[in-house]
């Protein structure tokens, strides 16, 4: 087993551990920054393994996806606070 195996196996624990404040949360808050550290320990996995086997589109689809994540929770939070979204 390789390292970047080791640390993609530690990073698949840590998102499994964050996934159960997604559903337990106590606050519409708290399950939403739990979300975003899922989404965040799954791009660095994608980032891990494409360092690993050598794909440089998996980079493209972690930077598009950080970037849909990145907005999402922004227009989460204003629909969570009232606001407009003229």
């Amino acid at each position: 087993m390789s390292l970047l195996e080791i640390i993609a196996a530690i990073l698949i624990l840590i998102a499994l551990l964050s996934s159960y404040r997604v559903f337990i949360g106590p606050t519409v808050y708290d399950r939403l920054i739990a979300l975003n550290v899922v989404v965040v320990v799954v791009v660095v996995i994608f980032t891990v393994i494409s360092v690993d086997w050598g794909i440089g589109y998996f980079l493209d689809i972690t930077i598009s996806f950080l970037l849909l994540n990145f907005l999402a929770t922004l227009a989460f939070i204003r629909y969570l606070e009232g606001g407009d979204f003229h």
